[in-house]
C-alpha cells in the first residue's frame, strides 16, 4: 500500500516539475487522494474483520 501512495505522489510530483496546468495537477492530487483513502479503508475493515483491533 505505501508503495501505490508513493508512487501517485511522485506521479504528482513530475507533473508540477513538468509544469503542467493546475488544473491537472489538483486533479491528479485528489485522485491520489481518494485511492489512498479507499486503501486505508479496505485495510481497517478487513483487519477488523479478521478480528484484530487498533
Amino acid at each position: 500500500m505505501d508503495t501505490i501512495v508513493w508512487a501517485g505522489l511522485l506521479a504528482v510530483l513530475v507533473l508540477i516539475y513538468q509544469q503542467r496546468s493546475r488544473r491537472i495537477v489538483l486533479a491528479s492530487w485528489w485522485v491520489v487522494f481518494l485511492l489512498t483513502a479507499l486503501l486505508l479503508r479496505h485495510h481497517i475493515t478487513s483487519g477488523l474483520g479478521l478480528g484484530l483491533t487498533w
